[in-house]
């Protein structure tokens, strides 16, 4: 990932309510297991980053559970789009006044500190759904003939090929993702790297399988440019579900 940003904006020129924010609570890489739960933001105070309930819901029981705090946000000054994250606590799990007539359970969080706060990775688990017109596509092994992308996440992607599939479990291949550039209008980025099959998925008389391609040790150069594209789209979805709500 190159060398990570440290930035000494407090959290509330980061974070604002109505954002989408990530509790991470257990990473098991030897499994590649991640337990995420995210939850909205309702308010910033001094101390505490409040946050609806999650799914899964958080129970009293985890008060004191320290986790990873994760979010995408702008960089004020460059407008850049980042992944931003602190290591806090889960402090307390009580009502929270929403409004005037309603009031609901939260979870309060330990607010960083200015400083405190870093880049951080995107989600592993974080699956990007393709739609049409997200101009985002994929290239792979030729036997596969047409290849279509159903979604992307940083560890991987799922495809659906033509059945009987050509793939075994295992498999290793090289790949080209494609998407466009977020900086150039009219820009294309390109990503090229290995991955492996571990997962397939499709019943007889299916027109299409589906495969789960895990992706192996990107470089830096692709890694920072996924990073950036999932930031991108989950603050597209995040803008599109705001719309709808209100």
């Amino acid at each position: 990932m190159g060398e990570v940003k440290i930035t000494k904006w407090p959290i509330d020129r980061l974070l604002k309510p109505n954002t989408r924010i990530d509790l991470i609570l257990d990473i098991d890489l030897i499994n590649d297991r991640i337990d995420v739960r995210n939850g909205v933001v309702y308010d910033i105070t001094d101390h505490n980053v409040i946050i609806s309930q999650t799914d899964p819901l958080m129970t009293r029981s985890m008060v004191g559970r320290e986790l990873q705090v994760t979010f995408v946000g702008y960089e004020p000054i460059s407008g850049e789009i980042l992944r931003w994250g602190w290591n806090g606590k889960i402090t307390k799990i009580d009502k929270y006044q929403l409004n005037q007539t309603e009031t609901v359970q939260a979870i309060y969080l330990t607010a960083p500190l200015a400083g405190d706060i870093t880049e951080t990775n995107a989600r592993m688990d974080y699956r990007l759904t393709i739609v049409s017109n997200d101009h985002i596509s994929i290239q792979t092994h030729p036997s596969f003939g047409r290849v279509v992308l159903f979604d992307f996440s940083a560890g991987g992607v799922l495809i659906g090929v033509p059945a009987p599939p050509q793939a075994t479990m295992g498999m290793r291949l090289w790949f080209t993702l494609f998407f466009p550039n977020l900086q150039t209008p009219g820009g294309q980025t390109i990503i090229n790297g290995e991955a492996e099959v571990v997962r397939i998925s499709y019943a007889p008389g299916d027109q299409m399988a589906k495969i789960g391609l895990k992706f192996h040790e990107l470089d830096m150069k692709a890694t920072r440019a996924l990073q950036k594209a999932i930031n991108y789209y989950m603050l597209e979805e995040q803008r599109i579900r705001n719309r709808t709500e209100n």
